[in-house]
């Protein structure tokens, strides 16, 4: 039961994920068509680069010589589960009640990947070392 919901291929996720990102669109939307809520505002585009910083690192292939999803690929697609579900329900119930007060929750929650994926891909730039991927878990090509 629990692979249903947090597996990294699950279709809850992406499901997760497409329902967070049509909720966030109607949010923007709203946004934009009310007066006020300027701290609103500021976290949402907050939120919004985090999540867009996420979506890119687990988007990109950082390894092309290696199989999709290996080495930091794995790491970022990891990631996309708690953040497919921090978008879904934050961006809903700001959608629906018009509150920002989960966004002080989310904001936290996602900068805490957002460092550690930033940290992994100064690391990974940083690496000159030709070693092929996994080349330590035992996953020897």
């Amino acid at each position: 039961m629990l692979k249903f919901f947090f597996d990294r291929f699950s279709k809850i996720v992406y499901l997760m994920e497409v329902l967070g990102l049509a909720f966030t669109l109607g949010w923007i939307w709203k946004l934009v068509h009310t007066r006020g809520a300027f701290l609103t505002k500021i976290l949402f585009a907050i939120y919004i680069a985090e999540y867009l910083f996420l979506r890119f690192c687990d988007t990109k292939r950082w390894h092309p010589a290696a199989k999709r999803y290996e080495g930091l690929e794995l790491h970022f697609r990891k990631i996309m589960i708690p953040v497919s579900y921090i978008l879904a329900i934050t961006s809903g119930v700001g959608f629906f009640t018009g509150s920002g007060l989960l966004l002080w929750l989310a904001i936290p929650f996602m900068g805490v990947m957002f460092y550690a994926n930033a940290t992994l891909l100064y690391l990974h730039g940083k690496d000159k070392n030709k070693t092929p991927i996994n080349y330590f878990s035992g996953k020897k090509k």
